[in-house]
């Protein structure tokens, strides 16, 4: 099971101001949102509007769409689903009311094939794939054509999050290899420009036990990138490949000290248990200036089971800059390998048949239970997945 990390920031001279600076004095002259279990409110408190769009599998030959690790992209015109259980990976295209389309899976060894799927990017019309050993493939979307192989970083065996950000530049966030500095981190994210192979990290250092929960994620932000990563108390904003703080995470006397963040992943699960401190779990989304994320023990569950993932304490935590208030709710997919997306003011997510039937059995949903019900008849395998489509206040 992936735990978590803690970051600790070395910044090169395009931030000379912030060295030196712990995380605490970083926040210093940013937003600092003060965030804590008295945020949380019922669901149907929080969210204002809700949409369940049931994704309808084809009648003949249905396609699995019952996997744990996904991903899910929202266009103008599809809803891009992948499933990222290997060697089934595949990604699946349906139109914005769940309309099944078609599916798109090549693996193999041949030069239009991927060995494994690592990750997906969509940008555009160019649906890019990591594939292992730092190689992208690219295909033409939405006709799934191949474009050509990009050779991105051979030492990057698994790159499990990443996006193009200029013509011949990607931003990575690979996997933790073992190799860390003298400081006994490792840096979270990668820029790399494939045209010569030329690369370099941001100034974003962490211990090992970072690796537990997830690698760093970030979400496209206009031209910019915002990025987060486990146990951060700040967010961060790559514009111009320049990297400055953009918000604070207070997390008051629940925050884990520095000596809980050098812990080992074993003594970690054996902490997690008693849920000693509250922490930012490092997934990151953003529309109409309302951020996303996601955190652990907010609020303590006393009849937690380290056994049973569903009664982790997970919570959606949604801060918005303009108002600078702060609002969460109980996690439906909780401690979830999925990643959703946020667009156009909307925030979206893939519920699983577990997560589902949980919510409706607990009735997690309040006032919109009865709407979810209606929409579940419309599902052709009870297996199938359901997307929401969400707003906040």
């Amino acid at each position: 099971m992936k735990y978590s990390k803690h970051v600790f920031l070395s910044i090169p001279t395009l931030l000379i101001l912030f060295l030196s600076c712990d995380q605490k004095e970083i926040g210093i002259g940013i937003q600092t949102f003060q965030i804590s279990d008295e945020n949380i409110a019922d669901f149907d408190e929080v969210v204002t509007s809700i949409e369940f769009i049931p994704l309808k599998n084809k009648s003949d030959e249905p396609v699995n769409l019952n996997c744990s690790i996904w991903n899910l992209k929202v266009t103008e015109n599809f809803l891009v689903y992948t499933t990222l259980c290997n060697p089934e990976s595949k990604i699946h295209l349906f139109d914005l009311n769940g309309n099944y389309l078609k599916s798109f899976a090549r693996s193999g060894d041949g030069p239009e094939e991927y060995q494994s799927m690592q990750g997906v990017d969509l940008n555009q019309d160019t649906l890019s794939i990591t594939a292992g050993g730092g190689i992208i493939k690219q295909y033409h979307f939405p006709d799934f054509e191949f474009i050509g192989t990009i050779n991105l970083d051979e030492e990057a065996m698994f790159i499990p999050y990443f996006t193009k950000i200029s013509a011949t530049k990607w931003l990575t966030s690979p996997i933790y290899n073992g190799k860390l500095d003298e400081n006994g981190k490792y840096n979270l994210y990668k820029i790399i420009d494939s045209s010569d192979g030329k690369s370099f990290e941001l100034p974003v250092s962490t211990t090992p036990l970072t690796s537990e929960i997830s690698e760093g994620e970030f979400t496209k932000l206009g031209q910019s990138y915002l990025l987060n990563y486990a146990f951060s108390d700040t967010l961060f904003l790559f514009q111009n490949e320049k990297l400055t703080p953009y918000a604070s995470l207070d997390f008051g006397d629940r925050a884990p000290s520095a000596e809980d963040l050098q812990m080992d992943g074993t003594q970690l699960e054996a902490t997690i248990t008693s849920q000693p401190f509250a922490f930012n779990m490092g997934k990151i989304w953003q529309t109409d200036s309302v951020s996303r994320l996601k955190t652990f023990a907010l609020a303590k569950n006393p009849n937690m089971d380290i056994a049973n993932m569903r009664t982790f304490p997970i919570h959606e935590v949604f801060i918005n800059h303009n108002t600078k208030k702060v609002t969460a709710f109980p996690s439906l997919a909780g401690w979830s390998n999925g990643k959703g997306d946020a667009k156009d003011g909307f925030f979206y997510d893939v519920l699983r048949t577990d997560d589902w039937l949980y919510a409706l059995e607990n009735g997690s949903l309040g006032k919109y239970g009865e709407q979810l019900e209606t929409r579940m008849r419309e599902l052709k395998d009870f297996e199938d997945p359901i997307l929401i489509k969400y707003q906040v206040k």
